[in-house]
């Protein structure tokens, strides 16, 4: 069982006297407040500062992906409107909707500065490191996610012990100065244990990885305007720090173990590997009401109940369908002959679970390729994930795998002319269904063209079919609905490589820095002897999940399936030597170098108009921090911080454009419908590289004792708010 970290509750102890048999009264002691007389002694700051990880949750917790994945080259808004707004930068982003994580980090930031404030208490304690510092690291966190959010913010550093309404904002240099302060003091009092991060446990290396990431941010061009006399010396300590966490913590040399090995709660690979840095622990199994929060870990996943023979379960998820991977970024940066990570990403196969026990919303018979007609709980007669139910080919026309239209799905819970034509050759059973990134006209000895004419990936259209991130599912889960106990990665080690590789670009030591992300790379080769089409995610834990002889109706039954879509997607599926010569053989992702690019980076960096050696560099080690760091919830403020979020968004058509365009070019979808948004073309880069300061904050605070006017609001406002 997890340690679960409280916060202190600070309790009243009335004395009660009774009265003897006699005439005497009842006498009472009247006390009116709380004591805070605990917190005047070590355990009782030690006690606040175990509190403090109690911030990692808010971070999961107050739909914090909108702030840092949504409306990026890498997420698009999904189905799900709740991040319809920030996807687009329409005018909903208000100082109304920024309320959350700027009010409660400044909370945290208020129990740290108790603790900060009464080091002298601690000064002989053997609890006097740990305790100042957690407390310096928690301040820091918060001041660095709210700087990157927000600018110029509040600087508080001392605790406010009665009601205070003055505040103004401190400028960017200022914050950065004690949040670089914070963590120096925070890597010298931390424990020196890497282990203890995968324990609810910061540590020396924790600190140091948001050292390197706050020096590498205020050295960005985000702070262009003012960190010229920072920059020298901030590369060369982001490259100190980073590499002193890469020391500490080693990669993990199969990248399936970072998120797809779950298996159990506490145990489990994912949930103890070495790359991890920081971790927020999950309370525990033993009642429903210390599931974590199941928004964050069910946003990705898509409306898969529709698809054909299926229904919702515990491997799939609950399908809040909140953002789904950008189709013309995220299917085209990858090697997929040689990276593995893109197949241990993303999730493109179902398993059919529902149709030998409920037939639900399928057909009862099945017309199949062969000519015959069959009962479909006869023919598929298992829903535990033992057969393929539908399945997504990415059907790119540099890799010549060609899917057409009449062999695919192209709209919501649809079975083309030719269905069941496709025999699975993992189960020798007919495919029900496929969808394709790209769809292509008719072969040219059919009378067709031969050429692509749209995608069921359409951008708004039938919005809720899609591949979905697969990092976070929970197959342990007893339901659904509630979500997940596993841990959340909160940093991992392969970040650090990226620090340090963008510090040494940035230095001029280009081919050096390129050179640095090759251990990654060399990670995300497949092993020889490693089968190229196996798929394993979280989903798998259904098998041994403790709850399991609980489950009925919709949490029965496994949409797990164990194979993925490689051979169907790269050709040769039919073929079962030529996949056994492939799979017996390791690929191979060359060294690269300034002169030497992969064709899927040279092919971003023409259509984005980069040119200049440092530009190339950069738009490389951003497409390879995707190919790694898929959907973890990082990438609006590497794209903010660097000031590459406004051309980066040439891949989400719904943040910078009304007209919308599929992967193939087109502005209608196959059945001749016209792609619309209603919202989007609103990305400003004078406006959209910080989000409003909120308007909660602005009404309650005064000047000399007297609330602002709207002049004075509006001068605290970040511009164009």
């Amino acid at each position: 069982m997890k340690k679960i970290f409280k916060a202190i509750a600070v309790l009243m102890a009335g004395a009660l006297l009774l009265s003897s048999c006699t005439d005497k009264f009842l006498t009472e002691t009247k006390r009116d407040s709380a004591s805070t007389d605990y917190l005047d002694t070590p355990e009782g700051l030690y006690s606040m500062s175990q509190s403090l990880y109690g911030m990692l949750q808010d971070y999961y917790s107050r739909a914090t992906w909108n702030y840092i994945e949504t409306g990026t080259d890498e997420m698009t808004a999904g189905s799900d409107t709740q991040g319809e707004a920030w996807n687009s930068y329409d005018a909903r982003i208000s100082s109304s909707a920024t309320s959350g994580l700027f009010d409660v980090y400044y909370q945290w930031i208020g129990r740290a500065n108790v603790i900060i404030d009464r080091e002298k208490i601690l000064e002989n304690s053997s609890l006097k490191n740990e305790t100042l510092g957690i407390a310096y690291f928690t301040r820091a966190y918060c001041y660095l996610f709210l700087v990157i959010q927000f600018g110029d913010i509040p600087l508080l550093t001392k605790p406010v012990s009665s009601p205070e309404r003055e505040y103004s904002r401190q400028s960017r240099k200022q914050v950065y100065e004690v949040i670089i302060s914070d963590l120096e003091k925070a890597v010298t009092m931390l424990p020196d244990n890497a282990k203890l991060a995968t324990s609810n446990h910061y540590t020396k290396y924790s600190a140091a990885h948001y050292l390197a990431k706050a020096h590498l941010w205020r050295a960005s061009e985000i702070n262009a305007d003012w960190n010229a006399d920072y920059v020298t010396k901030d590369l060369e300590d982001c490259i100190t720090y980073a590499q002193m966490v890469i020391d500490a913590h080693d990669l993990v040399s199969d990248y399936n173990d970072l998120f797809n090995n779950f298996t159990k709660y506490d145990e489990s690979i994912t949930e103890t590997n070495t790359e991890i840095v920081v971790a927020m622990g999950n309370t525990g199994y033993d009642t429903a009401a210390k599931i974590f929060p199941g928004d964050y870990y069910q946003m990705y996943i898509p409306w898969y109940e529709a698809f054909t023979l299926m229904k919702r379960d515990i491997p799939g998820g609950r399908p809040y369908q909140r953002m789904k991977p950008t189709p013309r970024y995220c299917y085209y940066i990858y090697d997929l002959e040689n990276d593995s990570r893109i197949w241990k990403s993303i999730r493109m196969t179902f398993a059919v679970n529902n149709c030998k026990t409920n037939a639900g919303n399928s057909a009862s018979m099945l017309n199949l390729g062969d000519g015959s007609t069959v009962k479909a709980g006869d023919y598929f007669d298992s829903d535990e994930g033992k057969y393929l139910s539908t399945m997504w080919i990415i059907n790119r026309e540099d890799y010549g795998q060609k899917y057409y239209r009449d062999q695919v799905i192209t709209k919501y819970n649809d079975r083309p002319k030719k269905a069941y034509d496709i025999i699975d050759y993992n189960t020798g059973k007919y495919i029900p269904a496929i969808a394709a990134l790209l769809v292509y006209d008719k072969p040219a000895s059919e009378g067709g063209s031969n050429t692509p004419i749209g995608t069921c990936l359409v951008p708004k259209q039938d919005e809720r079919l899609y591949c979905s991130i697969n990092k976070f599912i929970d197959g342990a889960s007893p339901t659904f609905a509630n979500g997940s106990w596993r841990d959340v990665v909160n940093a991992r080690s392969a970040e650090d490589y990226f620090f340090k590789a963008e510090a040494l670009i940035r230095q001029g030591n280009i081919d050096q820095g390129l050179a640095a992300l090759q251990p990654l790379r060399e990670r995300a080769q497949f092993k020889a002897g490693e089968a190229r089409d196996s798929y394993v995610d979280g989903g798998k834990a259904y098998f041994d999940n403790v709850f399991r002889k609980d489950q009925k109706g919709l949490d029965a039954n496994c949409s797990y399936y164990p194979y993925n879509s490689y051979y169907y997607s790269l050709g040769g599926w039919d073929d079962a030597s030529y996949r056994a010569a492939k799979n017996a053989t390791a690929s191979v992702l060359p060294l690269v170098t300034m002169d030497s690019y992969p064709k899927e980076d040279q092919k971003v960096m023409t259509e984005l108009g980069y040119t200049s050696d440092f530009d190339k560099a950069m738009c490389f080690l951003l497409n390879e921090k995707s190919r790694e760091m898929y959907g973890e919830l990082l990438r609006w403020m590497d794209l903010a911080r660097t000031k590459t979020l406004e051309k980066r968004l040439y891949y989400n058509d719904t943040s910078f454009s009304k007209e919308m365009k599929d992967v193939a070019g087109q502005t209608q979808d196959l059945n001749g419908v016209t792609y619309s948004s209603s919202y989007g073309g609103s990305f400003n880069p004078q406006k959209h590289y910080v989000r409003p300061i909120p308007q909660t904050f602005l009404d309650n605070i005064t000047k000399n004792g007297i609330p602002l006017t709207k002049e004075e609001k509006n001068a605290m406002q970040n511009p164009g708010y």
